[in-house]
Parts: C-alpha cells; sequence; structure tokens
C-alpha cells in the first residue's frame, strides 16, 4: 500500500465515500421532506377551502333561520289567518262579493 499524506489511500477513500454517502443521504432527506411539506401545504389549501364553504354554509343557514322566525311571527298575525282562510277554504266576510270571469 502506498502510504499518502493524511493516510493510506484505503483510509482516503473510505472517507471519500463516508462523505459522498452522507452527501447523498442528506438530498435523500431534503426531497423527503420537500415531498412531506408538499403534500402538507395541499392538505392545508384544501382545508382552508372547506372552511370557507363551511363558512358560507353557516351564513345561508343563519339567513335561513331569520327568515324561519319571521314566517313564524307572520303565521301568529290575523292577515295570515284571513290569506289563509281566503286560498285554502274559499271564506268570506259577509259584505265580500266574488264575481267569477265566463
Amino acid at each position: 500500500m502506498e502510504k499518502i499524506k493524511g493516510g493510506s489511500v484505503r483510509q482516503r477513500n473510505r472517507v471519500h465515500t463516508g462523505r459522498r454517502l452522507a452527501g447523498v443521504l442528506s438530498v435523500v432527506l431534503v426531497v423527503i421532506l420537500c415531498v412531506q411539506m408538499m403534500n402538507l401545504y395541499t392538505r392545508y389549501v384544501g382545508y382552508r377551502n372547506k372552511e370557507a364553504s363551511l363558512q358560507e354554509e353557516l351564513t345561508v343557514q343563519k339567513n335561513r333561520k331569520q327568515d324561519l322566525k319571521d314566517y313564524e311571527k307572520y303565521t301568529k298575525t290575523k292577515e295570515y289567518t284571513e290569506s289563509t282562510a281566503r286560498s285554502k277554504l274559499g271564506l268570506l266576510y259577509d259584505n265580500e262579493i266574488i264575481f267569477k270571469e265566463k
């Protein structure tokens, strides 16, 4: 074996092989981390979109709730009772006359 400054050729090759292996492992680790980061970002964007759609649905449901409360108040009025009696039962006041077209 030849003696080279800093050790034998075999030892230098081992050191270079170790450094190469460490470099390759570092690159593989960086690639894996990048893939995982992209996966997490994709999930984040999906969750953010889902949150926006759920917020919109919540707003729609709150409006619907208010509409139902308003309708409930309306159904307790005299106007609603008269309208329902006229349309569904055909009832009239004593002084009303209905004209029918031929």
